[in-house]
């Protein structure tokens, strides 16, 4: 038994030793004790993660991208001063690890949960409501519909054509009325109306043009949902102030990572918006985002925990 298993036995004893049974629990201590002074195994050596603990948690499947994890996880860690580990497979993150002090790591898992349940809702309502956006952000685009009409005449016949009347009416509608369920039921059928008509559009063009165009709607929608949850996370992150751990606490962390998980990989940053339109989910993600707030999840859950702070 190497020196690191006896370790692992003693504290596993020691575990025992808080159990309720007065008879169970004096044996597991008086064995841990006998251990320790057989192999000379000192106190400050079964303690040596000075209190860290790593707990292991799983994500919710719609939300489980690199990408979002690796936001929320940036606001656990501002605000709680813990490190994440994400575990992936096949590029979708199933589970994650938050190691810091054991005290507050229950009340990092509820805030994790909170978030995690939030963000699904508010990326999967926004989702909902794209379709109708592209369908108008591509109907104003005159060099789009100048191509497609070109390129693609039955396409464009069957998606636009006879619906750019009233699709110039509904943009009026929606830049005129400021009612958020409005706008979110509007973009909602829209997108619904949109999907379906493309998928007659699909059916009249040629196979490596229903490629090209899939390509494209694909593009658009995956900037603007990128962009959506930039904004989202960003606008939570920059209302918390950032909880830095003290020195000691900090160097056991890092402890803790380098012994525990030695070829831990650091995950891959993705790039911001970089179009008008995913400028837009920008800032719509920057506005729900805005709409969460942690203290009183805090206060409800952890009464021995300060409120995270708020600028």
């Amino acid at each position: 038994m190497t020196k690191e298993e006896l370790i692992d036995k003693i504290k596993k004893l020691l575990a025992l030793s808080d159990s309720s049974n007065p008879h169970e629990a004096a044996a597991a201590l008086a064995r841990a004790q006998k251990l320790m002074e057989k192999y000379n195994i000192e106190s400050k050596e079964i303690n040596a993660d000075n209190g860290i603990d790593e707990i292991k948690l799983k994500t919710l499947s719609s939300i489980s991208t690199q990408l979002i994890m690796s936001k929320l996880l940036n606001i656990i860690r501002k605000a709680f001063g813990v490190e994440p580990i994400l575990h992936t497979n096949n590029s979708r993150v199933t589970n994650i690890s938050l190691i810091g002090p054991a005290d507050i790591l229950e009340s990092c898992e509820y805030i994790f949960t909170v978030l995690s349940r939030q963000a699904a809702f508010a990326i999967g309502e926004y989702t909902k409501m794209m379709d109708g956006e592209i369908y108008l952000e591509t109907a104003r685009n005159a060099s789009f519909m100048c191509e497609l009409q070109t390129k693609t005449p039955s396409f464009y016949n069957t998606v636009y054509g006879s619906q750019l009347t009233n699709l110039s009416c509904i943009m009026n509608e929606i830049s005129m009325n400021n009612d958020a369920v409005f706008r979110n039921r509007t973009y909602k059928i829209l997108g619904e109306k949109f999907k379906k008509l493309r998928n007659l559009g699909y059916l009249r063009v040629s196979v490596g043009f229903e490629r090209g165009l899939k390509r494209i709607f694909t593009s658009i929608a995956k900037e603007k949902k990128q962009g959506f949850i930039q904004g989202y996370f960003n606008s939570i992150s920059e209302k918390i102030c950032e909880y830095a751990q003290p020195f000691e606490i900090q160097e056991n962390i890092d402890k803790y990572i380098s012994d525990k998980h030695p070829d831990l990989s650091e995950v891959r940053r993705h790039s911001v918006y970089n179009t008008f339109a995913a400028y837009q989910a920008y800032q719509k993600g920057v506005s729900e985002g805005n709409k969460v707030s942690l203290n009183s999840a805090i206060k409800d859950y952890a009464p021995k925990m300060d409120a995270i702070g708020m600028k």
